[in-house]
């Protein structure tokens, strides 16, 4: 028997270590699946970011924080060749690393872009954040399976977000940009090739807040 305070310590230990097992396991089979399969278990469809930006930012949830995702949208971009899904999931492990990875506040925005890049033109969805930043030598190990820079107990993680996200946009045939200084934030931009038709920005203002 134990008492409240001590019996809700440790059930709240127990919960939030249950969640990053399940967490854990997910990743290693997301990264399992696309491993074994490569795309053959995606479902590429050629469409606009926009929704899946809006949807991703709609359903973001982080305990406890009230900040809230600034975005800056171009006003019109190329349509891409994607994943839905995917792209959502790659998207969503960026967002949440960069409230992950800024413990003590500091705005987080998104914004897109279009770029002359070495196969022609790319879309861009870039999520900043002004939190604790990388060395160049931890941005080099960033896309490593279990590699975590911070590896205190107060900030948790797997060390395969970054993982996944490099895999999925790798199947896109796109490219993960990172720039990043100790402590003063970190960028992260998912490049992917674009296709010839253009959508404006029905779903989300540039500079609105979710």
């Amino acid at each position: 028997d134990f008492d409240p305070e001590t019996r809700k310590d440790l059930l709240q230990t127990i919960h939030r270590q249950s969640s990053n097992l399940v967490e854990l396991v997910n990743e290693l089979l997301d990264l399992a699946r696309i491993g074994a399969r490569a795309d053959k278990c995606f479902h590429m469809q050629t469409q606009s970011v926009l929704p899946i930006i809006d949807h991703t930012v709609r359903h973001l949830l982080i305990p406890g924080d009230v900040r809230k995702v600034t975005l800056r949208l171009a006003s019109a971009l190329p349509d891409v060749n994607i994943d839905a899904d995917k792209l959502e999931q790659a998207l969503l492990n960026v967002l949440t690393n960069a409230y992950k990875y800024s413990p003590e506040g500091g705005s987080i925005e998104l914004s897109t872009h279009t770029c002359e890049r070495a196969h022609g033109l790319a879309v861009g969805i870039t999520v900043c954040d002004h939190g604790i930043g990388m060395t160049p030598e931890q941005a080099s190990h960033i896309f490593e399976r279990f590699y975590r820079a911070d590896t205190s107990s107060t900030i948790h993680g797997t060390g395969l977000g970054m993982s996944l996200v490099q895999e999925i946009i790798a199947i896109h045939h796109g490219e993960v940009e990172i720039e990043t200084r100790i402590g003063e934030g970190m960028s992260v931009t998912l490049w992917l090739p674009a296709s010839t038709r253009t959508h404006s920005v029905p779903l989300l203002d540039a500079g609105a807040q979710r």
